[in-house]
Order: structure tokens, then C-alpha cells, then sequence
């Protein structure tokens, strides 16, 4: 009876360890994140600006210095100009849901009221996963703080 109990203790514990190491390679997945920024008529901060993106249920990507880590305009581009769509882009792990809400700061307060955002498109491209979200600022409108946060109520 014992070579049979530690046959199928074997057998579980083999089992155990495919699951996890199935779990481990799930969340390992990686997912290509693009961000797009729609500027308005004014000229935006120059150096570093810190995007989060929120998920939701909590999970975020939260970005230091989007225009040295995420750029996707190449070296010599001048990012936010005036009336210019912006792009950038990382591959990261995937968030398991949808993104609901972005938050912006600027290095210092650079992040002057005076710049106008029109919008930010967030798409999350990976296996099995093809996500598209925009998060739309009051066009026309200053920002009217230092640090916006734009939320479409899907957050908790």
C-alpha cells in the first residue's frame, strides 16, 4: 500500500508542478502597448512626462518617462508639438483587463495647465488580445490642474 500511496503522491506532485509551470508561462505572456497623444493648439512639456494607465481591478503601467522609454518616433523627433499625434510604444505583461482610467504629471509642475490634450488611444495587441481605448480630454479646454486624470467610469 505504501508503493501505491507514493505513486499517486508522485503522480500529484508531478500534476502540481505542470500546472504552475503552465500558470507561470500564462502571466508571462507579453503584450505590445501603443499610446497615441493628440495635442492641441499649444506646445506640451518638453522632458519627462509620466503617464499611468489604470486597469481595471487596479492593475496599471505606470510609465516615467514615456518620451525616453516608450518613443517610437525616432531619436531626433519633437514630441508635442501643436495639433500633433504623438506615438509610443512598449511590450510589456499583459493586463489582464481593460484599461479605464489615465493619469498625467509632468517633471516638476512642467505639466503647465496652459497645454491642451485632445485625446490618448491605448491599444494592447498580444496573443489572444486585441484591445482599443480612447480617453478624450474636453477639447478646446486648458487642463485645469496640474496632474489630469481622465476616468470613463468602468473603474471600481
Amino acid at each position: 500500500m505504501t508503493k501505491l500511496s507514493s505513486k499517486a503522491s508522485l503522480a500529484f506532485l508531478v500534476l502540481a508542478l505542470l500546472l504552475f509551470t503552465l500558470q507561470a508561462q500564462e502571466t508571462k505572456k507579453l503584450c505590445e502597448y501603443e499610446m497615441v497623444v493628440s495635442t492641441g493648439p499649444s506646445k506640451g512639456p518638453s522632458t519627462k512626462l509620466r503617464v499611468i494607465l489604470e486597469a481595471i481591478f487596479g492593475e496599471n503601467i505606470n510609465t516615467t518617462d514615456v518620451i525616453k522609454r516608450w518613443g517610437a518616433m525616432g531619436p531626433r523627433h519633437t514630441y508635442f508639438l501643436p495639433n500633433s499625434n504623438d506615438k509610443f510604444r512598449v511590450n510589456l505583461p499583459c493586463v489582464r483587463q481593460n484599461f479605464c482610467a489615465v493619469l498625467i504629471g509632468g517633471k516638476k509642475g512642467e505639466l503647465k495647465p496652459h497645454w491642451y490634450i485632445n485625446n490618448i488611444t491605448v491599444s494592447t495587441k498580444g496573443e489572444g488580445i486585441d484591445r482599443f481605448k480612447t480617453f478624450r480630454f474636453s477639447s478646446g479646454h486648458e487642463f485645469e490642474s496640474v496632474y489630469p486624470y481622465i476616468d470613463d467610469g468602468e473603474c471600481p
